[in-house]
This record gives C-alpha cells, sequence and structure tokens, in this order.
C-alpha cells in the first residue's frame, strides 16, 4: 500500500512540474546557545552530601544534514533532517571537601532535528517558519561520576523556528530562531529530584545548503 501512495505522490509531482517545483539539497551550519545561568545547591537527604551545580555554557553546536523542498508560485514548504552534535559545560562544587573548588563538568548530546517549515519567498529572499521535532540519539555526561545523578531524556522534544533565508543560484542561506517548549537542563536529576532552568532553550542557526 505503501509503494502506491508513494507512486501516485511522485506521478502528481511530475505531472505538475510545470506549476509545482520540487528541490532538494544537502545542509550544513552551526548554533549559538543561549541559556541563564542558574546555580543549583543539591543535599542527599539520607547523607550530609551537599554540593552546588551550575549551568555555565552552552557551546557553539554543528549540523548536517539535507532538505526538501515543493514550491507553489510564491509558497513553500520545507521538511529537514538534521544531525545536531552540542554541549554544555557545568560548574561543580563539592561542599563536603574541606576545601571546596571548582571543577569543570561537560555533558555532549547528539540528537536529530526534523523542522517543518512553511514559507514564502520574494525574489532571491524567503521567510519561513514551522515547528520543529529534537529525538536525542546519544549522549556522554561528565555528571555521571556525580553521587546521585541520573539523566532523564525525553526521547522527543518540541519547538518552534522562524527566520530569513535566501538563494543564489544553487546556494541557499538561512538564518533562525528557535524557541523550545521545554526548559533548559530538565532531564538533569539528583537523588529523583528534577533540576532544571527557569528558561526554555533558545538558539541562534546559521545553515548553508547546496540545492539540486
Amino acid at each position: 500500500m505503501k509503494y502506491v501512495i508513494l507512486s501516485f505522490v511522485f506521478f502528481l509531482v511530475v505531472e505538475n512540474q510545470t506549476k509545482a517545483q520540487f528541490e532538494w539539497g544537502l545542509l550544513l551550519g552551526a548554533s549559538s546557545v543561549s541559556i541563564k545561568p542558574k546555580t543549583f545547591v543539591i543535599n542527599n537527604d539520607q547523607k550530609l552530601d551537599s554540593f552546588s551545580l551550575a549551568f555555565k555554557d552552552a557551546n557553539y553546536g554543528f549540523h548536517f544534514g539535507g532538505f526538501v523542498r515543493l514550491s507553489y508560485r510564491k509558497v513553500f514548504i520545507q521538511p529537514e533532517f538534521l544531525f545536531n552534535s552540542n554541549k554544555t559545560t557545568f560548574t561543580f562544587k563539592d561542599f563536603t571537601k574541606l576545601q571546596t573548588s571548582d571543577s569543570i563538568r561537560n555533558e555532549r548530546y547528539q540528537r536529530m532535528d526534523i523542522p517543518l517549515m512553511v514559507g514564502a519567498k520574494f525574489g532571491i529572499f524567503r521567510l519561513n517558519a514551522g515547528p520543529v521535532a529534537h529525538f536525542i540519539l546519544n549522549n556522554r555526561s561528565d555528571l555521571v561520576n556525580i553521587e546521585g545523578y541520573d539523566d532523564k531524556f525525553k526521547s522527543a522534544t518540541y519547538g518552534y523556528q522562524l527566520g530569513l533565508g535566501f538563494d543564489f543560484g544553487l546556494v541557499t542561506f538561512d538564518l533562525r530562531h528557535e524557541g523550545n517548549f521545554s526548559k533548559y537542563g530538565d532531564h538533569v536529576t539528583f537523588f529523583g529530584k528534577h533540576f532544571a532552568s527557569d528558561k526554555a532553550e533558545t538558539r541562534l542557526i546559521g545553515t548553508f545548503g547546496l540545492k539540486f
């Protein structure tokens, strides 16, 4: 059945080639994450252990993948499939030691981002917006060495993207703002309690692409 549906969709695209334009391409880009630094003092109710953990910085990330774009006159729809890698830095301080000192802990994660952009074209420029889904593929964290830590990554989180792009020949470029509906760091759990930033993660995303 699915092959029949795919064949039918392909037939419609070919049949209406004079009216609709189909494009696809490869994407490569980078992003910066904006978070509000926050320090948590964490206590183990069963012991006298006490330490603090602070969201210090979210480093630049990179992404690559592909897109397809179906355009009709000035309107288009563009799903994308992007592998995204990023790193977050935490400051850890253990109060149980006689001399407390800060140490740096890193957390790296990889996920699949799937934006579904809808927009309009004005000459070489494009305005677009749409929802985005994030699926966690893998993560490595230095926090696992801290007693009581457990990560509770959701299998999927959701947000939105909006921005401006342009096409010049076979080259495409997009600059977007991304907002998310989940608070940053809501996967961080110590002794069964969740610790997250007051704000949701926002990103500034720049992407270059090559159309075919």
